[in-house]
């Protein structure tokens, strides 16, 4: 594999064309003035140490010294560097409720913006650790697995909504099962972070979050809303704004089900936060819980890199400058006088 790690330098390169042709538009303005004043012949003899072939040299030089000079800046590299990576993490894993209760605005803006930001924040602290991703409602899915790319952790997370998912609940034993299936092989500790308002619930979550515990998975609950809760804004299918409603058409009014979410994260051996309006005390509180679970040794996959070698382009660039700029416009001492003795000679036979 070959590549330029700064190819934008390749456009110095255009240079080069613009200097061969000013050095040779130079040498024939040279030759025509030199022609004004006499013959050419006659004026070469008069100035046998004169070299137009050195000075052709040196120019060549130059424009060779610069060409190798613009090739190190673009560094090339090719061939790979391989290694084995040891790293200590735990694998923690996102379980974000993007269900319709979500979009409830007990707390400002709403609950699932709040949400959104404090796994921002936290995504920023984790850094090192291997993180996935889980959206659920009605039904729960694995969008990211674990991994170290956070940037496609962070983008998921800042795009998810209830859109994504169209069946409602709030199925946290179905994310469960789903975290403790894709985690079964890591070798680290594993925790998941449940980030919901805990309504709707279904029975399995309680007996999932045993099963979680059993092997080994810890489980933090972080509760998003106000126990007296609010209503749940809807878009109905002529595109106006309203807010959800039961049967009796009165709104409905979701609240934080802070019971459920304790109990879970008792039984999963983990604590249960409460998400206000102010993320940054949480998101500091839960990733010093976070720092005590035990990090584990893993080795992770091998990682290739290209190998620069722009010291070998500076080496000889810099070494046609050099011999550019020892080399001298004039020719050799011994070289002139046999050309001047030469000169003399033809003149004589004449």
């Amino acid at each position: 594999m070959f590549r330029f790690e700064h190819p934008v330098y390749l456009y110095a390169l255009a240079l080069l064309p613009v200097l061969i042709v000013l050095v040779l538009g130079a040498n024939f303005a040279r030759k025509k003035a030199l022609a004004r004043m006499g013959n050419l012949d006659l004026i070469q003899r008069l100035m046998p140490d004169r070299s137009p072939e050195r000075l052709r040299s040196k120019n060549i030089l130059f424009l060779f010294g610069l060409f190798f000079i613009i090739i190190a800046l673009s560094n090339p590299q090719w061939g790979t560097k391989t290694q084995a990576v040891r790293r200590q993490s735990i694998d923690v894993i996102f379980a974000l409720d993007v269900s319709q209760s979500m979009l409830c605005q007990d707390i400002a803006p709403n609950r699932l913006i709040q949400a959104q930001k404090l796994c921002q924040q936290l995504i920023e602290k984790l850094s090192g650790n291997r993180l996935g991703v889980i959206l659920f409602a009605g039904e729960a899915y694995m969008q990211v697995p674990l991994t170290t790319d956070y940037e496609a952790v962070s983008l998921l997370l800042q795009s998810a909504n209830p859109d994504m998912i169209s069946s409602q609940g709030t199925s946290i034993g179905e994310a469960l099962a789903i975290a403790q299936q894709n985690t079964a092989k890591s070798n680290g500790n594993r925790v998941v972070l449940i980030i919901t308002d805990g309504e709707d619930h279904e029975a399995r979550a309680e007996s999932q979050a045993r099963q979680a515990a059993r092997q080994g998975m810890k489980i933090f609950t972080i509760g998003v809303g106000t126990e007296a809760g609010g209503f749940v804004p809807y878009t109905d299918v002529n595109g106006m704004a309203d807010y959800k409603r039961d049967e009796q058409g009165k709104p409905v009014t979701s609240k934080l089900n802070a019971e459920v979410l304790r109990k879970l994260a008792t039984l999963g051996g983990g604590s249960f936060f409460r998400l206000s309006s102010q993320t940054d005390a949480l998101s500091d509180a839960l990733y010093d819980k976070l720092n005590k679970v035990e990090k584990r040794e893993y080795e992770q996959r091998e990682v290739s890199e290209y190998r620069s070698h722009f010291q070998l382009f500076l080496l000889l660039g810099l070494g046609f400058l050099l011999a550019e700029f020892l080399m001298h416009y004039r020719r050799p001492e011994k070289t002139s006088k046999a050309i001047a003795l030469l000169n003399k000679g033809l003149k004589t036979g004449l």
